[in-house]
């Protein structure tokens, strides 16, 4: 019963994580104004596939370990780590080559 309702918990974080991620790329997606940059297209497909990958090692990680802290630490530690990417080293990266 114990591993039945960890799978549950991890899959239903991870569900939800996956949803914020489909979100954030539905939305960087459709642009709306005439004027199209190819380079911040670029950053964008960037980082949804890095969202993507942390988000693959995170669910793995959490489906192998199978203790009751990782999902409640790998969710936290993953929204740090995208919220740091998308506003400090995606800025940094496109103010470096966009100028």
């Amino acid at each position: 019963m114990n591993i039945n309702s960890y799978n549950i918990v991890v899959h239903v974080v991870n569900l939800i994580l996956l949803g914020a991620i489909g979100f954030l790329a539905f939305f960087s997606v459709v642009n709306i104004s005439p004027a199209q940059d190819p380079i911040s297209d670029l950053f964008k497909f960037g980082l949804i596939v890095l969202l993507l990958v942390m988000w693959a090692v995170n669910y793995w990680f959490q489906y192998k370990k199978q203790k009751w802290i990782l999902p409640i630490a790998g969710t936290i530690l993953y929204i740090a780590i995208a919220l740091f990417v998308m506003g400090v080293v995606m800025q940094f990266l496109r103010s470096l080559f966009i100028k």
